[in-house]
């Protein structure tokens, strides 16, 4: 063990002096694009569910305390558990674990479209969604562990720099992730146009669940990495980490660090806004669903497969502006500097919520296309800038940092589906629009602090300079 620790702890570099190995580069590479290209389809399914859960004919409140279930399960996962499986079962194994208990939470919504009892229905979508959070935690470590693996070997085969050989994954890897997120959305959406009768309240379910078993075998065939080089995302080794020291690292800098704290309603407000699109929303806006009364069995289905149809159309639209933004967001930072977008960010969701209030149902089906581009835009800023703030703030504690993004989002999100469904329309309104403020407050207060700690260190290394040649 010994000496594996001493293979783990050891820096690895990639030079572009090192000789080519081609073959192997090419076989690197078409590994790389299996796992990506399994990794996307399975996950575009389960983002596809999620985005029907509140609007799947589930009975009662089911659909929007699932996902509760599932971001709570997410954030313990990925908080406590999931490096330690991942050292245990291996950046492989671990990958094709959580891909399969993914395909387990879609099928658990073909279960529920079979099934008439409402006792089977709960059962089977919670535990489900168990599972999958616990996935979910797993999934992404894991992934960022398979990835950084296949860089460097990939690096060390063609002969440029691991930086050059990331860079390029990291391209390939968002095109195929968003891109599949958007088709199996749209896809999914002319299935619940066409399909008519009994086949519309189960036919979606069927695709989704296909396509997460199916990528899920795949994942099987791409290559095994070693265990004695297995490095983490963030080039800290999987066997070294302390969970319990991640933990407390991150609540130490929440609780201690004013920075750190003036964030939480940034990310309290991409959870509710994510919470108030899917339960509020997609549940009760998109379009009218029939009832039992007054209306034939196959009326009812034709509504319902017209809903989850329209809902993951629109749910296609914000993801596709979200991607479609990334860039013009990057250079406005560049030119008009962070606040600027992260104010902008804030503005997108107290949008969101003042269309909400302004409009009835009825005039809101109408604008709906502005809201989830606003929202998509919205998003689009969360994703990028504010995890870029995260670094920029913490430059000497990024583990710590970016758990809190994971912790403050992740409760957000289990708080908000599971209360939401409880509220009226005018407190989503209010919680949604009054954090997003406070968000943007909260920031530029942050900002200032943060300008004003650089600055002192600016001063403090000027004054160490000056010391410095007085000695000499």
């Amino acid at each position: 063990m010994s000496q594996l620790n001493e293979k783990l702890v050891q820096p690895r570099e990639s030079s572009g002096a090192m000789p080519q190995n081609l073959s192997e580069a090419r076989k690197l590479l078409i590994n790389f694009v299996t796992m990506t290209v399994c990794f996307s389809l399975n996950h575009a399914s389960v983002t596809s569910c999620i985005a029907l859960a509140t609007s799947s004919g589930l009975p009662g409140n089911l659909g929007s305390y699932s996902v509760a279930v599932l971001y709570a399960c997410y954030v313990v996962t990925a908080m406590l558990f999931s490096q330690v499986i991942i050292f245990y079962c291996s950046q492989k194994g671990s990958l094709t674990g959580s891909l399969a208990v993914y395909a387990l939470y879609v099928a658990s919504y073909l279960v529920a479209a079979l099934v008439e009892s409402d006792t089977v229905k709960w059962v089977a979508v919670l535990f489900g969604a168990s599972i999958g959070g616990i996935g979910a935690g797993v999934l992404w470590t894991a992934q960022g562990a398979y990835y950084s693996e296949n860089a460097r070997l990939y690096a060390l085969a063609k002969g440029v720099t691991k930086e050059e050989a990331t860079g390029y994954f990291g391209s390939i890897f968002a095109c195929f992730y968003l891109g599949f997120e958007v088709l199996l959305k749209i896809i999914g959406s002319v299935v619940g146009l066409y399909a008519t009768g009994d086949a519309a309240k189960y036919a979606i379910y069927i695709l989704y669940t296909a396509i997460a078993i199916g990528s899920t075998v795949g994942m099987t065939t791409v290559r095994n990495m070693r265990a004695e080089d297995t490095v983490g995302g963030d080039g800290v080794t999987i066997e070294k980490i302390d969970m319990t020291k991640k933990v407390l690292s991150a609540l130490k800098l929440l609780f201690t660090n004013a920075k750190c704290a003036l964030m939480v309603p940034t990310n309290f407000a991409f959870g509710f806004a994510a919470a108030f699109i899917t339960a509020y929303i997609q549940g009760s806006v998109v379009s009218p669903v029939y009832s039992d009364d007054g209306h034939t069995d196959d009326e009812v289905a034709d509504s319902q497969s017209q809903h989850d149809a329209r809902v993951l159309l629109y749910s296609s639209i914000a993801v596709g502006v979200a991607t479609a933004m990334s860039m013009p967001f990057f250079y406005l930072k560049k030119q008009a500097g962070t606040a600027v977008v992260m104010v902008l960010g804030a503005i997108c969701f107290v949008f969101v919520a003042a269309m909400s209030y302004a409009l009835d149902d009825g005039e809101l089906r109408h604008a709906l296309w502005i809201v989830y581009i606003v929202y998509g835009c919205g998003r689009s800023i969360w994703e990028s800038t504010t995890k870029a703030v995260f670094a920029d703030f913490f430059p000497d504690d990024p583990q710590a940092a970016f758990a809190n993004i994971v912790l403050q989002s992740g409760l957000a999100s289990t708080v908000a589906f599971f209360v939401f469904p409880d509220l009226s329309p005018l407190q989503k309104e209010v919680i949604l629009g009054v954090t997003a403020t406070l968000g943007a407050i909260c920031f530029s207060i942050a900002s200032v602090i943060h300008k004003g700690e650089q600055k002192a260190k600016e001063v403090e290394g000027g004054y160490m300079s000056v010391n410095d040649d007085n000695q000499v």
